[in-house]
């Protein structure tokens, strides 16, 4: 387990979390601090409510009660789209619209107030330590297999910055190797600046032991201590 000292700053902190889908309790009266450095390893069995908590978090799915604060701000309506720009959702099924794997990466850079700049050599390095090759960026991304797929999903969301990462099961879809390039290239990036920060779901309990510093379980809805 990767026992690097833990900053005190609180990126996220999410209190109370509760939410319903008709009679079924998604998310039962869940909180979560997420401070700098800190690499969070999220268990449980599917249905347990780690997905919708990650997605509660990246404010991508309706509370029923509770709160998000996001670097010493509540994060009310108006405030998501910045938000989003610094806590990033990945899951295991990546999303790609219609055009080429470039046009893919470039999104995040045509969203209005965005102020970086597409850097298309980083977008070639990150792929490439992905275990792709340059000539990605002109295939249809709609044509990719599922594991290249999420190469260019995690590439797209490393090329944008983001502080926080909310890493739903993201190599449940790659084989073993595949799987330790991604290991390699997230550990890296959140080494490369002491103030980054995850959760990082899995069902791999040895690869939640590589990735995290700190582990808790999900049951019911419910966090519950390692």
């Amino acid at each position: 387990m990767n026992q690097n000292a833990i900053a005190v700053d609180v990126l996220v902190r999410a209190s109370n979390l509760t939410r319903r889908v008709g009679e079924t309790t998604l998310l039962d009266d869940v909180s979560i601090v997420i401070r700098s450095g800190q690499g969070w390893g999220l268990t449980g069995k599917s249905g347990s409510g780690k997905s919708s908590l990650l997605r509660a978090v990246a404010m991508l799915d309706p509370i029923d009660a509770g709160s998000v604060e996001g670097f010493g701000a509540m994060i009310h309506s108006e405030a998501v789209p910045a938000y989003r720009r610094k806590v990033a959702y990945v899951g295991q099924r990546p999303s790609m619209v219609a055009g080429s794997v470039e046009e893919n990466l470039r999104l995040p850079f045509e969203l209005r107030g965005y102020s970086q700049t597409f850097n298309r050599d980083a977008a070639v390095g990150l792929l490439e330590s992905l275990g792709r090759s340059a000539a990605l960026l002109d295939q249809d991304a709609s044509r990719l297999s599922g594991g290249e797929q999420q190469s260019v999903s995690l590439t797209r969301t490393l090329l944008a910055e983001p502080q926080v990462l909310l890493l739903d099961e993201p190599t449940a879809s790659l084989d073993p190797a595949a799987t330790e390039l991604v290991e390699r290239v997230l550990l890296d990036w959140k080494d490369a600046d002491g103030s980054r920060a995850w959760i990082w779901t899995s069902h791999d309990a040895d690869q939640i032991d590589r990735v995290s510093d700190q582990v808790i379980r999900m049951q019911a809805g419910r966090l519950i201590d390692g």
